[in-house]
């Protein structure tokens, strides 16, 4: 992924922000993820810690706070300025599959800081998947 222009802001909202459309495909073992803007409301002269964009998938819906799941893509973007954002994220991103089950993806914006990584922000995807175990078999000589 290309590194990032960060563009100035207008108004308030969440301090660390995903904004506008966010989508993802998967094709055979490789995740296509876009998303329109990451924003940072933080007061100009501030920067962000290590920012990077996550798909997890998670058994339910993400709700905030402590979750359990398989981090299957993630991409890092670097720190943002305070009052700039970074927009139309792309990146083409090797997938970690899950176990078989069904599951629910979720994008989350995460944070490096001295407490660890803090998701700021999250998005759930409404379509759940399915991994599945496929075996081959063949003869042996």
């Amino acid at each position: 992924m290309a590194t990032p222009m960060q563009i100035p802001l207008p108004s308030p909202q969440k301090e660390l922000a995903l904004n506008g459309v966010c989508s993802y495909h998967i094709e055979g073992e490789t995740l296509y993820l876009d998303v329109a803007e990451v924003a940072s409301r933080r007061s100009a002269g501030s920067v962000s810690g290590g920012l990077s964009l996550e798909i997890w998938a998670l058994e339910s819906a993400y709700n905030s706070g402590n979750f359990s799941g398989y981090l299957i893509a993630s991409q890092s973007l670097g720190s943002l300025s305070g009052q700039h954002c970074f927009r139309n994220c792309s990146a083409t991103l090797p997938m970690q599959m899950p176990t078989e089950g069904v599951w629910t993806l979720v994008l989350m914006l995460r944070e490096s800081t001295d407490g660890g990584l803090v998701t700021q922000d999250y998005i759930n995807f409404s379509q759940q998947v399915l991994a599945e175990c496929k075996m081959t078999l063949s003869l042996c000589s």
